[in-house]
């Protein structure tokens, strides 16, 4: 295997340049001694054995919901995380002269970040040109001169990193906005560690969970003067953010809320979180929404991703926001060739990290190597985002490119395009390679976050295999790897010294925990409530649908190729009754005459409403919007579910005849009845999994009058009624108990009875009016509606007042008008209940509206 990515290194070198650093091989093409456990390992599993082990690592990402989604401006889409398999190692020595490096970049970005929105001293003295501040969009004028009780500006930063030819570190791009990856980075270690227990024992590498403590410490240290008992949130975007999951994870992970802009509201100047009708007082927030979109106040009034009044309440002190709101403009790539003097200005210390060669057209010595370099650059329209590859470029391109940069010269800056290292990957590569195992550039990104005086840094970081060829460059990522800082040490002492520092943080958080109150971490805003109610909606309507779904399915079987058989009438009226009853009417003509292309879409195709795939897909929306409140095996369960699914549409494509729709349904409802079980047995009796009950029993009663209307409110022959009725018990779950009371003998007031009269059938409709009341009258006083009870009382009162036998009777044209009149009260009754709580307990005040107009964008 080695001798193969041998061979493929000096393929990828071919295509490249020669002389690319290799992590993996020294000059004389030999191991280098941190690899050798790896190479070891993966010699011995062998190709077969790594493309299982590959195949390992895809099956748990989607078990863990690990996702990303990607967007072209207009709409989003998530996808699967890629994970490489092969781990990136740094030595532990070499590690520590690359931590004092990002750890002195940091200081010296958050004296500049100090400098930029107060004094200013770097600007009059030359040191630094005002269009690099000034004109980039990252600076808001709004965020100068505020005040700051904590001694540093820059909270957290990530840096891109990669190695020169020679092996040395080098910084492509700082990160100061609102810095992400952390959360990824610990997930893809929990991954690995699952995967290959064997090779991290033997590789030793440093923790990264200790780093979470800092981070967690660091927070509560950054709370307003006089704050003994802080209240943190992370600030989100929503669940359609690109990093939504390592958002959601990093919040699970801390131990904090995750919070949007509407569960926020600022009062006489103070942050406020909505949580079960109270209002809780919020001292740090940990922001994840770009700066610009924080206030539509006082920031762009077009955002609905920020909190009104936010500038205001960190104006008076009484709020903390970390990344503090302008810390983009650090992230200016033309700061990169103005890094050293500020150095040297600010710290009177030589820059220990280099960055990548940068040249900036405002400075008239180096607008004539950025025109005649274009070919060798990337070069970025810091103003606008704009960002051209130079060698991908045509001629023509190039020219017109030349004629933008002389214009405007000083919005442009232009980086050298160099060589990354390379390291082994199991990842493919634009080559084509039978190789499992092969070279690929790669590169990483570094965390700190401040602590004390200075800045603790993440062990590792998060790290990238990026594409191959001449237009590598660090954003164009296509898999993560785990990055493993390797110590000679025994496993059982690499806390004690490699991460002595941050081990003692992590028992400082330890004690601050202790005086932590526990209605911070369950503190439930009306978008946590109604995710969670409908988070319960959709996975009992997901569960029922594939119940008949399955039933129908079975009796068609049993029945296609027996047409005299008795019961055979019964089968097109279940099945029309299912799409009544799950709300997935189509126009499609093959529901009248292909059964099994009825039973298909109902099952898989995710764009049909009231299908299963519809709710599933719709419940792992509702699912990744409250993920920090979720168990990481909720996501075991729905993956599950999403494979089945999956591999149904894929022999769909295929050979419609092979798609086994009878596994589908089995693992399907496997899957949701282990959801059921997780939230039965798992999830703390809180508000949340009140109101999630209340929608599973809203549910459950709206689907189960709408089959009973379907199936049993018209008049049928004897033979097709009979048919009817036992779809109906099996597909509610209720024959075994039925036969056992009714000796197999179907009648139809008998089961009646059993369906919506018996309080010990957890399927009848008396048991979701019963549990219901129960959920609804359990609430705390904040959030409890009356009207809501009055609504479940009426319905009880009106379904006991009904005899099961007078519900059988029959008029004269066929219908039994008073089982259907009973049908229809109870559906408008819990149709009543779920707009009752959505306006009341689930809805926001009005959103405040600036003065200005909403096409307005230049309030920094």
């Amino acid at each position: 295997m080695l001798d193969r990515y041998r061979s493929d290194r000096d393929g990828l070198f071919d295509d490249v340049r020669a002389g690319s650093f290799d992590e993996l091989l020294d000059d004389d093409g030999g191991v280098r001694p941190r690899w050798a456990p790896v190479v070891a390992r993966y010699t011995e599993l062998g190709e077969d054995g790594l493309r299982a082990a590959d195949l390992r690592v895809r099956t748990l990402i989607d078990d863990d919901g690990i996702t990303y989604n990607a967007t072209d401006g207009e709409s989003t889409s998530r996808r699967r995380w890629e994970l490489d398999c092969v781990p990136l190692l740094i030595d532990g020595e070499r590690w520590a002269s690359l931590e004092r490096g990002v750890e002195q970049r940091t200081r010296v970005l958050d004296a500049l970040l100090a400098d930029i929105y107060g004094d200013q001293r770097m600007i009059a003295a030359g040191v630094l040109p005002p269009e690099l501040v000034y004109g980039h969009p990252g600076y808001l004028r709004r965020a100068a001169r505020q005040p700051r009780n904590h001694p540093h500006a820059l909270f957290m930063h990530a840096c891109d990193i990669g190695r020169t030819s020679a092996g040395e570190p080098v910084v492509y791009a700082d990160w100061a906005q609102a810095p992400s990856g952390i959360g990824y980075a610990v997930a893809d270690r929990r991954l690995m560690a699952r995967v290959f227990p064997r090779l991290l024992h033997a590789c030793v590498p440093r923790p990264l969970t200790a780093f979470a403590a800092t981070l967690r410490l660091a927070l509560f240290e950054y709370a307003p003067q006089g704050i003994e008992d802080p209240v943190v949130a992370v600030l989100t975007p929503g669940s359609l953010s690109e990093t939504a999951f390592d958002q959601a994870y990093l919040a699970s992970m801390l131990g904090f809320p995750l919070v949007e802009a509407a569960d926020l509201v600022v009062r006489d100047g103070t942050v406020y979180m909505r949580s079960l009708g109270k209002f809780k007082r919020l001292d740090v927030i940990l922001r994840r929404v770009d700066a610009e979109y924080a206030d539509p106040l006082d920031l762009r009034a077009d955002s609905r991703l920020g909190v009104t009044g936010l500038v205001e309440a960190v104006s008076r002190g009484t709020v903390t926001v970390v990344n503090t709101l302008g810390s983009a403009v650090l992230e200016n790539p033309a700061l990169a060739a103005y890094l050293p003097a500020l150095s040297r200005a600010l710290l009177d210390e030589d820059l220990v990290l280099a960055s990548v060669p940068t040249l900036w057209g405002g400075a008239s010595h180096q607008l004539g190597g950025l025109l005649d370099g274009l070919s060798s650059m990337t070069i970025v329209n810091f103003r606008t985002g704009e960002q051209f590859v130079g060698g991908e470029c045509t001629s023509a391109q190039l020219d017109d490119l030349r004629a933008r940069i002389d214009a405007t010269a000083w919005q442009w800056v232009g980086q050298r395009i160099d060589d990354f290292s390379v390291a082994p990957s199991t990842t493919p590569g634009t080559v084509a390679s039978s190789n499992m195992l092969r070279a690929a550039p790669v590169g990483i990104r570094a965390f700190s976050v401040a602590q004390g005086s200075g800045y603790a840094v993440m062990p590792g970081g998060l790290g990238h295999v990026l594409a191959d060829g001449l237009l590598t460059s660090p954003t164009n990522s296509i898999a993560a790897k785990d990055v493993w800082v390797t110590t000679s040490e025994p496993a059982a002492r690499v806390g004690d010294s490699a991460g002595r520092r941050v081990h003692d943080v992590g028992t400082r958080a330890a004690d601050v925990d202790m005086g932590m109150h526990s209605d911070t971490v369950f503190a439930s805003s009306p978008r946590v409530l109604s995710d969670l109610f409908w988070f319960g909606r959709y996975g009992e309507r997901a569960e029922l649908t594939t119940r008949m779904v399955k039933v129908a399915r079975e009796r068609y079987e049993d029945f296609r190729y027996r047409p005299w058989m008795t019961g055979t009438a019964s089968i097109p009226l279940f099945l029309a009754a299912v799409i009544t009853a799950s709300g997935s009417a189509s126009k499609n003509s093959d529901d009248a005459t292909d059964p099994i292309a009825v039973l298909r879409a109902l099952t898989g195709d995710h764009q049909r409403p009231g299908s299963v795939a519809f709710a599933v897909d719709r419940l792992a929306q509702v699912a990744r919007a409250v993920r920090d409140q979720m168990s990481t095996s909720t996501w075991m369960v729905l993956g599950a579910i999403d494979r089945a699914l999956d591999e149904l549409a894929a022999s769909a494509k295929t050979d419609p005849e092979s798609a086994d729709l009878g596994r589908t349904h089995d693992d399907v409802l496997h899957g949701l009845l282990a959801l059921s079980g997780l939230q039965a047995e798992s999830m703390v009796r809180d508000p949340g999994w009140q109101f999630m009950d209340i929608g599973r029993r809203i549910e459950r009663a709206q689907v189960l009058a709408a089959l009973t209307t379907a199936i049993l409110a018209e008049q049928y022959d004897p033979d097709v009624e009979q048919g009817l009725m036992e779809a109906y018990l099996v597909a509610n779950e209720s024959a075994i108990i039925y036969r056992r009371r009714n000796r197999g003998i179907y009648r139809l007031a008998a089961v009646v009875a059993v369906m919506l009269f018996d309080e010990a059938n957890p399927r009848s409709m008396i048991f979701q009016l019963a549990t219901l009341r129960s959920d609804l009258v359990t609430l705390p006083d904040a959030v409890r509606s009356a009207a809501a009870e009055r609504v479940v009382e009426d319905l009880t009162t009106a379904l006991r007042r009904v005899d099961p036998v007078d519900l059988a009777t029959v008029d004269d044209d066929g219908h039994r008008s008073e089982l259907a009149e009973l049908m229809q009260t109870l559906d408008a009754g819990v149709r009543e209940i779920t707009e009752i709580l959505g306006r009341t307990r689930f809805s926001y005040p009005v959103d405040m509206q600036p003065l200005w107009g909403a096409g307005s964008e230049d309030h920094s």
